[in-house]
């Protein structure tokens, strides 16, 4: 005798995109908190953080926290709309959140090592810091948000 088991349904249709925005900003926020430690930190020991955003023509420009914590909040709210998008559409949208989290978050490294020679190593050690823990703290959560709405529609 054997029992039918009804195909399992599938996630896609019951995500929402503010449940991947809010966890993407809840996740950024987290990670905000811990860039200002480390600015703070890096501050402390006399690490400056002028920086040039145009490039050598431009004049410098200081990073300061508000700068930092508004940084870290966009990259999440960014992250968040674009996984809630992407969950929608594609299978296995776990996979596609971390190996995009990798990819932008190692793009984003171009940013403090393409800076002119006049931006000490200590300011572009300081700032890789902080990218890799945006990256890795609001891809960690979203891609458990991603994981969890799957779970909870299998179950």
């Amino acid at each position: 005798m054997t029992f039918s088991q009804p195909l399992p349904r599938d996630a896609r249709p019951h995500r929402r995109v503010r449940n991947s925005v809010r966890a993407g900003l809840v996740w950024s926020l987290a990670a905000a908190g811990i860039n200002l430690a480390v600015w703070l930190l890096a501050s402390a020991i006399g690490i400056d953080f002028l920086v040039w955003p145009q490039g050598a023509s431009q004049p410098p420009a200081g990073v300061g926290p508000l700068a930092i914590v508004g940084a870290t909040l966009l990259a999440g709210l960014a992250a968040g709309v674009v996984v809630g998008l992407l969950g929608k559409v594609v299978k296995h949208a776990v996979r596609w959140v971390i190996v995009g989290g990798v990819v932008f978050t190692a793009a984003s490294l171009t940013g403090p090592w393409q800076q002119p020679e006049a931006v000490f190593t200590s300011t572009r050690v300081a700032l890789t810091i902080m990218h890799i823990v945006t990256g890795s703290l609001v891809t960690f959560g979203l891609a458990r948000g991603i994981w969890a709405d799957d779970r909870a529609v299998l179950a």
